[in-house]
């Protein structure tokens, strides 16, 4: 009897051990961040100067590329700042572009680059069309659309053309022209028998 009861004893013991252990170590968790999750603020984690990054089409070819004197990540959204850009839209069945600007921020996997500061989005000449200027405070490139617009006042000059106008779009594989709200149009002969026109599509409110 007394060995029976001694055996009793010493299993209930065991399971007030367990159950105190189990109690304990669940107080510790809810009482304690043993891993607290990490303060994400606007601060670079890090940064490269000097720097090209290029874009690849699903076969490989280099579609756009990117370069400037510095740029910094911030964890908190995923963005980058680049000082001085310089962007280049290499696309083989697209007219070739060049934009530069003071700064840019890139959002989206780097598929939305804000550039800003004397920002220019140049399309160069080629046989079948003139050169066209697209400058702004700030114009903001969707680099898998190949398309650049700005809801800021705006500037497109085409050879002897030039029009000024508030919101503008440009899809560079149609190479067409939109614009919000036109304000000044120059529009010399020549050019407005050029489909390379700054002055391709207008809309008004």
């Amino acid at each position: 009897m007394k060995e029976r009861f001694s055996t009793l004893f010493s299993i209930g013991l065991m399971i007030a051990l367990v159950l105190s252990t189990w109690w304990a170590s669940e107080y510790a968790q809810k009482a304690v961040q043993i891993d607290p999750p990490p303060r994400l603020t606007h601060e670079r984690d890090n940064w490269s100067e000097k720097f090209v990054v290029l874009r690849t089409d699903l076969n490989g070819m280099v579609i756009h590329r990117l370069e400037g004197d510095l740029m910094v990540h911030y964890p908190d959204d995923l963005s980058y700042e680049i000082t001085t850009p310089r962007g280049f839209g290499l696309r083989r069945d697209n007219p070739l572009t060049v934009a530069t600007a003071k700064k840019a921020t890139i959002y989206d996997d780097g598929n939305r680059i804000v550039m800003e500061g004397d920002a220019v989005l140049l399309r160069l000449a080629d046989p079948k069309r003139q050169a066209l200027n697209f400058i702004s405070q700030q114009i903001t490139m969707l680099v898998k659309e190949d398309i650049t617009y700005t809801d800021l006042p705006a500037i497109a000059v085409s050879g002897r053309s030039r029009m000024n106008g508030i919101g503008m779009r440009y899809n560079n594989n149609t190479q067409q022209l939109d614009v919000l709200k036109s304000t000044d149009v120059d529009i010399v002969a020549k050019d407005s028998r050029d489909r390379s026109t700054p002055v391709e599509s207008k809309k008004k409110p």
